[in-house]
């Protein structure tokens, strides 16, 4: 099976949906290749993982017991805080394949495929742990985040995409050394708690590749948002749909939005509607929103949302 490309990914009941869609979008641009995908689920019924199976025999799935994520209640200031512990299961994810793939690609839920990525078995990771793609384009940015945590490598990588070795995760301790991080009360206030403990134990174990790998919508602005599928030649792998307004959300209209909704068409969630944003509303989507309303002159709607931002912003200080 050296031809097979093996593709994995974590959720919980949350994003289900979101990593069949993400799957079915490589299975449509990829029918004339072997890939097999191993899914790793915490708290989702027996129900939902059936559904998730209904879209192709080639999804394995992996259940993960509540208890093994128990460590992942960190004590700070006399409280346990829970992290969203369904996020780091992806690092126990080589040491639950060892000696079943020699390498494989983890994604996060948020991603969709738009093209044929059987590239991906010409990248050679055998001296490294695995392939990443640069967290940003901006050099300064970069340069902040290597502050921030110290490190002596030249890059920071997004942590949605990674391209894994995983002898060599294995002989490195990856999983351990990551985790004596993350459970430290010396780094409870990382940012990006699982991407910041990656980026500190795999410097200088990583290879950084074309960043079409893993193209994270943010850096687009709001005209190639709405046009970046129309132009085949630029198109990358795979879109990372980072932020926190998601194109699952109904408010959400766009060209991401239709997409998503074109490959949900052929899941088994294909008759269910996308749920509202509006309850996770913060204090700064109000501005987007209006910003974004005011730029397609729906002046009023831009107005309803920018006096909402408003009214918050004062009672924040009040």
């Amino acid at each position: 099976m050296n031809n097979r490309i093996n593709i994995a990914y974590c959720t919980d009941s949350n994003y289900l949906e979101h990593v069949g869609v993400s799957i079915t979008s490589i299975m449509l641009n990829n029918m004339q290749h072997n890939i097999h995908f191993h899914v790793f689920l915490y708290d989702v019924s027996p129900k939902d993982q059936q559904k998730l199976q209904k879209i192709s025999p080639l999804i394995s799935i992996y259940i993960i017991p509540c208890e093994e994520l128990d460590k992942y209640k960190v004590q700070t200031n006399n409280k346990i805080t829970h992290i969203n512990r369904s996020m780091y299961i992806r690092l126990s994810v080589p040491r639950r394949l060892y000696g079943k793939v020699d390498k494989f690609i983890y994604l996060d839920a948020d991603t969709l495929c738009f093209s044929d990525i059987s590239a991906i078995s010409n990248i050679n990771i055998d001296s490294v742990i695995c392939a990443v793609t640069p967290d940003s384009l901006d050099k300064q940015n970069m340069s902040k985040n290597k502050e921030r945590l110290e490190l002596t490598s030249e890059s920071y990588f997004n942590s949605g995409f990674l391209y894994i070795n995983v002898d060599n995760w294995m002989k490195f301790d990856t999983e351990n050394k990551t985790n004596k991080i993350l459970l430290s009360l010396e780094h409870k206030d990382l940012i990006y708690p699982d991407q910041d403990a990656l980026n500190i134990v795999l410097q200088h174990q990583v290879l950084f590749i074309d960043p079409n790998w893993n193209y994270l919508f943010t850096w687009m602005n709001d005209e190639q948002k709405e046009t970046f599928f129309y132009n085949e030649k630029s198109l990358p792998y795979i879109i990372h749909f980072t932020g926190t307004r998601k194109m699952w959300y109904q408010e959400h209209t766009g060209l991401a939005q239709n997409i998503y909704c074109f490959y949900k068409h052929f899941t088994p969630w294909a008759t269910s509607p996308l749920k509202s944003y509006k309850h996770k509303m913060r204090v700064n989507d109000y501005r987007i929103y209006a910003q974004s309303y005011f730029k397609r002159k729906q002046f009023l709607k831009s107005c309803k949302y920018f006096l909402h931002y408003i009214k918050l912003k004062l009672f924040r200080k009040n």
